[in-house]
């Protein structure tokens, strides 16, 4: 039996409505994103109203602001459905695809060159299936699946974990590891995410606490 058509994410919304809809989601008020962007809050307003000066610096910093998906945002910025904005703002997927890549390149380099467009595109068709698949799971009420200790992060989230127990700062972390400090938070953001935690210290602490972590010596 062929499978149903993937749900499909469409608004009728503009970005700028998106923004308020992502602000409003958080419980945050304009005064309070204005100032954590460091924002005048008549120039906020205008931003939120018609993205007045919406660089991508400024669409990170809201997302920042708003613990959405940065990257997602620019994408919107730059034509794409708005739609995905919202989509994202919790998993963070559009970040942690563009993450991917650049785990990519810290792995395998130049080398990343001589892929060729069809080998890429072949992988993001399988990795779409993937999630495609999850998705049809789950809407067939099969996805109520717990998973193990040990498959709950990745080793790369793992790795910045384990760099922040040792007082490591993204910028550090991103150092040792050869990818960008945007890129380690996109990491321990997901590993929040999935230990159900909302700091990096409570991530460290649950980690230790599910045996992922050795505990520091006192």
């Amino acid at each position: 039996m062929a499978e149903p058509d993937a749900p499909r994410a469409t608004t009728p919304f503009s970005l700028p409505d998106v923004l308020r809809a992502l602000r409003q989601r958080r419980g945050l008020g304009v005064a309070t994103v204005a100032r954590a962007m460091g924002l005048p809050v008549r120039t906020y307003q205008n931003f939120e109203a018609d993205l007045s000066g919406a660089s991508p610096a400024r669409l990170q910093a809201f997302a920042e602001a708003t613990d959405c998906d940065g990257m997602a945002l620019i994408l919107c910025a730059g034509g794409a459905n708005p739609g995905l904005a919202l989509a994202c703002a919790d998993n963070k997927a559009v970040s942690i695809a563009v993450s991917a890549v650049e785990d990519l390149y810290a792995d395998i380099g130049a080398e990343m060159g001589a892929l060729t467009a069809a080998e890429i595109i072949n992988a993001f068709d399988q990795a779409r299936g993937l999630l495609q698949d999850d998705v049809f799971a789950q809407s067939r009420g099969r996805a109520d699946r717990t998973p193990s200790s040990e498959s709950l992060l990745t080793h790369r989230q793992l790795e910045c974990l384990r760099w922040a127990q040792a007082g490591k700062s993204s910028n550090d972390i991103g150092v040792i590891l050869g990818i960008s400090h945007r890129t380690v938070d996109c990491h321990i953001a997901e590993a929040c995410a999935r230990l159900e935690v909302r700091t990096r210290v409570q991530a460290v602490s649950q980690a230790i606490e599910l045996g992922l972590l050795a505990p520091r010596p006192r």
